[in-house]
């Protein structure tokens, strides 16, 4: 019997997570779809490709409403069952608030592990996908990537175009890189010529290489005092042309954080990021036991605008200090896992504190 009542729960519970995400998918879709068509619009490009893109970054936007959706999922779910005379039959049948609530929580878990593992990471790849188009429309292709080899990147010339590796980036100055080399390519993206430097400075649109040596086949290699190339990365913004935290999947974190690590680069987004993803299923879990708080006692305490309203306060309030304490992780004012973990710790106990205190006394 047990077993029928939690099927049906979640059952209810699975429906309302539906009918709210298809709620906040489109308001999400109309949001987005205005900007994007704003976006095509600077480059004469139609509504179609504007909804396109829309499209693309959907899912990322949805992960944002997370919380939100499990949060009126569960009010509307309760206040159902509650208005239905069907949370009394469950009392009257002798079950407590906990086992009720307990298949809500599993599912709750569950559904938000397959989010993080499948969702986020595809959600991440069309995100992808759209930032390349966006590349391609304003031709800002200079970027940064890591691998165990090092720091790459590629420019254009008016001759051609090249492609650096960097051993690190100089932890006193962050324009700085170090351990260079460097494969001139012409217009064909044949191999023109090869340079090393032992290091070389970025300002005002411009790499120059200090100390480089030129290697040309057939030719003797040549030392020069400086070679400047062109460049579209910034000394006093280098960091921020690396990936953003957002747009790498959780599956790939973990080795992009080691790699820029071993680099030289600040990763204290990245690793906030990725312990926010892991603390992802225990903060929606506090927004059911949060919504739950305020639906249970519907009749007994709270009308049901009262419900709905001070629901919606302290969801909120939640989602707005999580932001700020994880803000301040990627500010290095607290520990990354403290910043990543409290805020959802933080709204479990004291939603677990006061159900214990309303139904258990």
């Amino acid at each position: 019997m047990i077993g029928t009542l939690n099927s049906y729960l979640v059952r209810r519970f699975a429906v309302w997570i539906v009918i709210v995400t298809l709620g906040f998918g489109t308001v999400a879709m109309l949001g987005d779809f205005l900007e994007m068509l704003r976006l095509a619009n600077r480059f004469n490009l139609g509504a179609g490709t504007a909804f396109n893109f829309t499209l693309l970054r959907l899912p990322l936007l949805l992960m944002d409403f997370l919380p939100f959706i499990f949060l009126f999922a569960t009010m509307f779910s309760l206040l159902r069952l509650s208005q239905a005379q069907e949370l009394a039959v469950i009392r009257a049948a002798g079950l407590s608030v906990w086992q009720f609530l307990k298949p809500l929580l599993i599912f709750t878990f569950g559904l938000t592990v397959l989010v993080v593992l499948v969702l986020e990471p595809y959600g991440a790849r069309l995100h992808n996908s759209f930032t390349d188009r966006y590349a391609d429309m304003t031709s800002q292709k200079s970027g940064l990537s890591f691998s165990t080899g090092g720091i790459w990147f590629r420019e254009t010339t008016t001759d051609g175009s090249y492609v650096s590796r960097a051993g690190k980036i100089d932890e006193n100055e962050p324009g700085r890189l170090l351990d260079i080399e460097i494969m001139m390519l012409d217009q064909a993206g044949g191999f023109k010529s090869r340079i090393t430097a032992p290091s070389g400075y970025i300002d005002g649109g411009v790499f120059n290489l200090t100390s480089p040596t030129q290697y040309v086949v057939g030719e003797v290699p040549l030392r020069l005092a400086q070679i400047s190339l062109p460049t579209g990365l910034r000394a006093d913004s280098l960091a921020d042309s690396f990936a953003n935290s957002r747009i790498i999947n959780i599956w790939q974190l973990p080795g992009y954080i080691a790699a820029a690590g071993n680099s030289g680069i600040d990763v204290t987004r990245h690793q906030v990021r990725f312990q926010s993803m892991l603390a992802l299923p225990i903060l929606l879990m506090a927004m059911v036991m949060v919504a739950a708080c305020f639906s249970l006692p519907t009749g007994r305490m709270f009308t049901t605008g009262q419900t709905i309203g001070m629901s919606i306060l302290c969801g909120f309030a939640l989602f707005l200090f999580n932001d700020f304490i994880v803000l301040m992780g990627e500010l290095s004012l607290m520990p990354v896992i403290l910043a990543s973990w409290t805020p959802a710790l933080i709204a479990l106990l004291l939603s677990i504190s006061y159900l214990l205190t309303t139904e258990d006394g």
